[in-house]
């Protein structure tokens, strides 16, 4: 069912354009980085050793997908001293945090502004020096973090390894520039020789037992839009008109995170995928055929799943996905 509740322009806080990226906690950081580029064909953008990170992408932003490697409970410091990850988290491979991409640093200062005068708690504010960042959690502890760009060439900043990146940030202290520092027009690169070809990171899928209260956070907080519902199932989308949606919220006995979905660009890449992946020893988990997409499942180092997908034409009904898994059908 096709809905519109409520608009996001209305939001009191954050009023993003997009997901900007997924962090992942990995086990192997190499193996994950591997998988991701030579199999996935995400681009290495740049890495921070110290912080035994690295960021992928296709270049809409400065990374579709960031990943670190778990704490196993030793912390690990930014510049300046800055506690950056705590030793407490980054425990067990899954979702470090899903990312949405404001405008500008006046949007983000304002929003952070309105949730200091409404005691609402938020986690770290941080420079990352292309980016500012403010981090909270949602009702079932999923941590997001709302950015702007502050650098709009970032790939003259962020090349292969780098030093220490992120600081502290105040946002009571910032100016709050208006222009938008993000890349328009940007340039795409991919890994040619990997088996997937992606386009674009477009969604998150999270299962939960708290759909109207995470509907709610997405909603009032996040700045997100409803533009559907239907068997159990929300979908939300930031500001930018050429995304359907940028989180799908499935109901669930418990809280985890499902999957990343990345489009690719036609049918062709697909079947090229799926006719290329056996080569690099990748089973394809699920593939998916259904009128409203046609997509494939794999399974990262971890276990963890990502979908590849490209749109159908058809309307979406749930009911008459078969015995495909419902946060698979969406």
């Amino acid at each position: 069912m096709q809905i519109t509740e409520p608009a996001a322009q209305n939001a009191r806080y954050f009023r993003p354009r997009r997901l900007g990226h997924v962090n992942l906690w990995v086990d192997d950081i190499q193996k994950s980085e591997n998988f991701y580029s030579e199999v996935c064909g995400l681009k290495v953008e740049f890495t921070e050793p110290d912080l035994i990170a690295t960021f992928l992408g296709t270049g809409h932003t400065p990374h579709d997908l960031g990943m670190m490697q778990k704490t196993n409970g030793v912390p690990r410091y930014g510049r300046n001293g800055l506690l950056q990850l705590p030793g407490t988290i980054g425990l067990t491979a899954g979702l470090n945090h899903l990312a949405w991409e404001l405008k500008n640093e006046a949007e983000l200062v304002q929003g952070y502004r309105h949730l200091k005068q409404d005691d609402i708690e938020t986690d770290i504010t941080v420079d990352h020096q292309v980016a500012h960042s403010v981090y909270m959690f949602d009702p079932d502890g999923n941590y997001n973090e709302f950015y702007c760009d502050t650098v709009k060439d970032w790939r003259k900043v962020l090349t292969g390894p780098m030093e220490l990146l992120t600081s502290h940030w105040d946002p009571l202290q910032a100016e709050g520039f208006t222009e938008g520092r993000y890349e328009e027009t940007p340039v795409l690169e991919i890994v040619e020789s990997a088996p997937v070809h992606p386009w674009r990171l477009t969604h998150a899928t999270l299962q939960t037992p708290r759909l109207e209260e995470m509907v709610e956070f997405y909603t009032t907080i996040a700045g997100l839009r409803v533009v559907a519902r239907e068997a159990g199932v929300v979908y939300l989308v930031a500001g930018m008109d050429d995304y359907d949606y940028n989180l799908v919220l499935v109901s669930a006995d418990d809280a985890a995170y499902h999957h990343a979905s990345f489009q690719l660009k036609d049918e062709a890449a697909l079947e090229r995928a799926k006719r290329v992946l056996p080569s690099s020893g990748v089973t394809i988990e699920q593939e998916t055929r259904l009128p409203w997409k046609h997509s494939i499942f794999l399974r990262d180092p971890d276990g963890l799943l990502s979908e590849w997908y490209v749109p159908g034409t058809a309307p979406r009904d749930l009911a008459a996905r078969g015995g495909l898994p419902l946060a698979m059908a969406v």
